[in-house]
């Protein structure tokens, strides 16, 4: 979970470093879409910093809800491209974090 949290840190850290860290919430009612990324109500970096990270933090605190496969990295290499921003160490740090879940989700990982 320590290299979770690390990593976690990082798409925070990165999401400061190219502008895209916002200091006021949406609405509640943006952040409880139903669709996948809240797609249909939030940009995803707005995604990430309001509902992926949360939860993710909270989820290494309780050691419940782990998901058992991640694949956030080809929207967000989409997401960026399509948006004309660079943002290579983020989507690193986002490849690195579906690594982390499906090692964790592996019986390897599993005895850790």
């Amino acid at each position: 979970m320590k290299h979770l949290e690390h990593t976690l840190n990082h798409i925070e850290e990165e999401l400061k470093s190219l502008g895209l860290w916002e200091k006021v919430q949406p609405p509640l009612h943006d952040l409880q879409s139903q669709m996948p990324f809240c797609y249909d109500t939030l940009r995803l970096p707005q995604w990430l910093q309001w509902v992926f990270l949360p939860r993710c933090y909270q989820m290494i605190q309780t050691r419940e809800g782990i998901p058992e496969k991640s694949d956030i990295h080809s929207i967000a290499e989409y997401y960026f491209s399509e948006a004309g921003i660079n943002a290579r160490h983020l989507l690193i740090n986002i490849r690195r974090f579906d690594d982390l879940i499906t090692e964790w989700n592996s019986p390897e990982g599993q005895k850790h």
